[in-house]
């Protein structure tokens, strides 16, 4: 990463990305942070860019305001997403279609507004922000999960794709972080639910684990930082709280144990 560098944060206006790009700030760096709304707090740091990921257009346009200014991106950070909660059986195909547009299509969307000018320019990085979801399904969360495995899948194909000109590719795979990203989840469904029981036994699980038991933004944002300055940091990198422990788990316990530790955990 290029110190100082020019760095597009996506969905800064809140949370993980709201806290990086103000601490990129302090360290030199020249930051553009994306949003559909400005931030609400007036300790924004970063030059503010509205932006929505499910529009190509706007995209296109916040990415080319930006190179007329900068003239170069030097690093891309895709963090912005939205939440999901319901059964696989209730909930919407359209609900499920708006979690992808976001989450998985916003990314792609941006990556391919970027790319031409770090690929001519002969580097760059760029830095998806999936989650410990994008390894581990997590009940009544099924479609949120699945656009963060599709992350994951999209990330390590593009990794090999850029790598002959230049282009750095990493993963980071937030566990808990307390952010607004569950206050703003729809749970509205929940009482009518079939799945009523178990989802409200599912809840007041989650509400803890993204409560009191959640990291802070600053903490992951310090984290996020700390990969992006490291040359040879790993592909994949597990930040927050209890996150490096539960995806090593996945990985060295056969899915009968896991699965049942999972279900155990939520109650379900």
């Amino acid at each position: 990463m290029k110190n100082p560098g020019v760095i597009l944060v996506t969905g800064a206006t809140r949370g993980i990305g709201f806290a990086l790009a103000n601490e990129l700030v302090r360290k030199a760096h020249t930051v553009f942070g994306t949003g559909r709304k400005p931030p609400a707090v007036d300790q924004a740091l970063f030059s503010y860019i509205p932006m929505d990921l499910n529009d190509e257009r706007s995209i296109r346009k916040g990415i080319e305001g930006i190179l007329k200014k900068s003239l170069s991106i030097d690093v891309l950070i895709n963090n912005a997403g939205i939440g999901q909660c319901g059964p696989v059986e209730e909930t919407s195909i359209d609900a499920a279609k708006k979690v992808f547009e976001t989450n998985y299509w916003g990314i792609v969307r941006t990556i391919q507004a970027v790319l031409p000018q770090m690929r001519k320019a002969g580097n760059g990085l760029i830095v998806n922000v999936s989650s410990a979801a994008g390894k581990i399904a997590i009940p009544f969360q099924a479609h949120y999960c699945a656009s963060k495995f599709a992350v994951e899948g999209l990330t390590e194909a593009l990794y090999h794709e850029v790598k002959p000109y230049g282009i750095r590719v990493v993963l980071v795979e937030p566990g808990d972080v307390g952010t607004s990203i569950w206050e703003q989840t729809d749970k509205s469904a929940v009482e009518k639910s079939v799945y009523r029981e178990a989802l409200q036994r599912f809840l007041g699980v989650k509400e803890k684990e993204m409560g009191t038991a959640a990291d802070s933004p600053a903490n992951v944002a310090a984290q996020i930082i700390s990969i992006m300055e490291t040359r040879k940091s790993p592909f994949r990198n597990p930040v927050a709280r209890g996150a490096t422990f539960v995806l090593a788990a996945r990985k060295l316990l056969p899915d009968r144990i896991f699965l049942k530790l999972t279900g155990g955990n939520y109650k379900v």
